[in-house]
């Protein structure tokens, strides 16, 4: 599979309650507002939202058809639409995730297994090759010029970090807490450390930062919508400010259906290869 497409769905898979109009310059940390009286916050109340944001709030599978749009430097706008389908387990979540539009790009798919305290396991294939790329969280891939990992398609894997107390602070008016993630040893993740930021009111996801091994801040995401579809928090849209590559990126989610019954043979290598090689075929007979 061309390392061209898959980079730029994301992050992904991972996330999307609260919308933030926060912009932070290249570099920057979190809020360095006041803190609250009570500066130091428990992990429980972080480790709860980081729980329903992994599982899809307790979700066994879920549906929904995604749009990323990148914006260039110069303004210049490229998008793809792509199919997610996600399986969850007790022991870690199944994800396919195939691409419907630009039609030339529809021979691009991407199966991955996150296990519960081990490094996830990522396959792509490449039909012109005819051979299976074996890829982790760590993984770049780059469409349209803009680099993504495998772990922002997963909507950030936030479920295999450490926490630690978060602090409170007031920023605008506005109670937060942030908490500091870290990755533990050998989970082959992208960021070795992310800054969750919750609204303290109700604990939902206001943004995430994330930074590279030297602590220097690559990316921040803000949750700019989320909703409540059959019971399920559901994370819908996504703002990316990618400092290092100077990009903005947008991840919506639409026509999302959650415990539809996905069958569990759709999240294997041979169901992959088929989809991939169907799909490529029907391009090169301009179908």
């Amino acid at each position: 599979m061309s390392r061209c497409l898959i980079a730029c769905l994301l992050t992904a898979v991972v996330c999307l309650s609260a919308c933030t109009s926060s912009n932070d310059p290249g570099g920057a940390s979190s809020p360095s507002a006041s803190p609250s009286p009570a500066g130091v916050a428990p992990v429980a109340a972080a480790t709860e939202s980081i729980r329903r944001i992994a599982t899809q709030d307790s979700a066994n599978d879920s549906v929904s058809d995604m749009k990323l749009v990148i914006e260039s430097p110069e303004g210049k706008r490229d998008a793809i639409d792509f199919r997610l389908r996600r399986r969850f387990a007790p022991d870690g979540v199944s994800t396919l995730l195939e691409v419907t539009s630009p039609r030339e790009e529809t021979d691009k798919a991407l199966l991955a297994v996150e296990k519960s305290q081990a490094a996830t396991e990522a396959t792509s294939y490449l039909a012109g090759l005819k051979k299976v790329a074996k890829l982790s969280s760590m993984n770049t891939l780059t469409l349209r010029g803009t680099k993504v990992t495998i772990q922002e398609l997963l909507w950030l894997e936030l479920g295999q970090y450490d926490i630690a107390p978060g602090e409170r602070f007031v920023e605008d008016g506005n109670a937060f807490v942030k908490y500091p993630l870290t990755a533990p040893v050998g989970r082959s993740l992208a960021f070795p450390k992310i800054v969750a930021v919750f609204r303290e009111v109700d604990m939902s996801p206001s943004k995430f930062e994330l930074f590279d091994e030297a602590n220097k801040l690559q990316k921040t995401v803000h949750v700019e919508e989320v909703k409540k579809i059959d019971g399920h928090q559901c994370l819908t849209r996504l703002a990316i400010d990618d400092h290092a590559q100077n990009r903005k990126l947008l991840l919506s989610a639409s026509s999302v259906k959650f415990n539809t019954g996905v069958p569990a043979r759709l999240f294997s290598e041979s169901n992959l290869i088929s989809i991939i090689s169907g799909a490529s075929k029907r391009i090169l007979e301009g179908n």
